[in-house]
């Protein structure tokens, strides 16, 4: 196409399958007993997160999200990946060869499709560009479903949970470093909103594995807090000082797992609102982490049981309880995603997905506190089978912000409990000094 810019060269690359549990071979099974499910005879796959995860290939070519810019084509007997040739070495089109995939040049697909030779197709319009769609011939059935991939990659196997439990712990000593070292480095003087995510982002790069930020950092200090997706800029650039509340929304992509995390803390001079503020957003937090629901259960519902403490002192927020979260892949994935619409798309066993309420005062402060979860089986009664969460996010929640008296026993519990067991997991991971001032950080309330 004239006048459009040139496909980026950065290379691609395989992930083993002891990184990723599951073979290429084998992934393309799994699709392949969906498209026959479905009376299709092709698919075509162009959202670059399915990609990468049906070849376990990544890449360089998006910021924060580590994908290549291709399509897939799988049929019966064949898969064909679409790609720049020149981010393949020969190594990788041989192990890919290995696998039932064949390389073919990105610009042929386009010929590929417009000449399809098949009676019906898959497609999943939400992720499929519309010059495609609009090119596939008239003759062919056009079966309108989401992608295969996109409801299987949802559903980590235990060899990605395992990297991720290890990938938490990794990312929790970066988060424990960057808030120690806020800790002196804000009285010094000279820090803003973008001096310190970029010192976060020193701190993840320290750790093993590490590839990228999962999405830009949200510092949001004071009223810019409030504003849930806020991106300093020069022009907005707080500089920080001894007072108020810092809301860090940040993650990393690690090779072993991806990870996204929001914690708010003092700077100091803390008001009742803001104690009272973030004492409810933390039981939002609790008890959705705590909830135990029925097999079959939707997103909507998680929202609703996060929300209840929140809607009781007539608070709330204007976003969703929370997403799904790739391996090593997308920091947003679904298909599930916890918010008030009725998508009937159930929680699984093995979904990663965040809990992330909040509570936003314009022109004040913003706040919310968020980990990542996995959905596990939690047991069985005459009633059904019952599911549960497992927090996986490794990293102390402040307590010098908490009103005691608006928790129940249930939430100190929970609180005194998850800060120890941060302690726990990272004290071997730091130095003394980080050591004992983390173990005041933990300290029960």
């Amino acid at each position: 196409m004239e006048g459009r810019p040139a496909l980026p060269l950065a290379k691609a690359y395989l992930l083993a399958d002891t990184t990723t549990g599951q073979s290429t071979k084998s992934k393309l099974a799994a699709v392949r007993t969906v498209l026959a499910k479905n009376r299709a005879q092709a698919h075509l796959v162009s959202s670059l997160d399915d990609l990468a995860w049906l070849l376990n290939i990544r890449g360089r070519d998006v910021p924060c999200n580590p994908v290549v810019l291709g399509f897939v084509y799988v049929t019966a007997d064949e898969a064909i990946l679409y790609i720049e040739t020149a981010k393949l070495d020969s190594e990788t089109v041989i192990s890919l060869e290995a696998s039932g995939v064949t390389v073919k040049p990105y610009e042929e697909v386009y010929a590929q499709v417009s000449n399809l030779a098949v009676e019906s197709i898959l497609i999943d319009p939400k992720r499929t560009c519309f010059a495609i769609y609009d090119s596939i011939p008239s003759g062919v059935k056009i079966i309108e479903k989401i992608n295969p991939s996109a409801s299987l990659k949802a559903i980590k196997n235990e060899v990605e949970i395992g990297h991720t439990r290890e990938t938490m712990i990794n990312d929790g000593v970066a988060m424990t470093k960057f808030f120690k070292w806020l800790e002196s480095a804000v009285p010094a003087g000279g820090e803003s909103e973008i001096s310190i995510a970029a010192r976060l982002q020193e701190f993840r790069e320290e750790q093993p594995g590490f590839n990228d930020i999962s999405f830009g950092t949200i510092a949001g200090y004071l009223d810019h807090g409030a504003l849930p997706h806020y991106s300093a800029s020069k022009e907005s650039n707080y500089d920080l000082k001894t007072s108020g509340l810092l809301l860090v929304d940040s993650g990393g992509q690690y090779q072993t797992g991806t990870t996204d995390i929001t914690r708010v803390v003092s700077l100091g001079n803390i008001t009742q609102e803001e104690k009272e503020d973030y004492t409810t957003v933390l039981k939002g937090t609790i008890e959705g982490s705590q909830a135990i629901y029925p097999q079959g259960s939707k997103g909507y519902q998680i929202d609703a049981i996060t929300r209840r403490p929140i809607w009781a002192t007539l608070r709330n927020y204007g976003h969703g309880t929370g997403h799904g979260v790739g391996f090593f892949l997308n920091v947003h994935e679904g298909p599930q995603t916890f918010n008030a619409a009725n998508i009937d798309v159930a929680i699984e066993a093995g979904m990663i997905s965040s809990i992330e309420p909040g509570l936003y005062r314009e022109g004040k402060h913003g706040i919310r506190i968020e980990n990542l979860v996995l959905s596990k089986h939690a047991g069985s009664s005459i009633f059904g089978e019952f599911m549960d969460f497992e927090t996986l996010t490794i990293c102390y929640i402040a307590t010098d912000l908490v009103d005691k008296t608006l928790l129940d026993q249930q939430h100190i519990n929970w609180l005194n409990q998850y800060n120890q067991w941060v302690y726990d997991k990272l004290e071997g991971r730091l130095n003394d000094d980080e050591k004992a001032w983390l173990k005041t950080k933990t300290q029960a309330i």
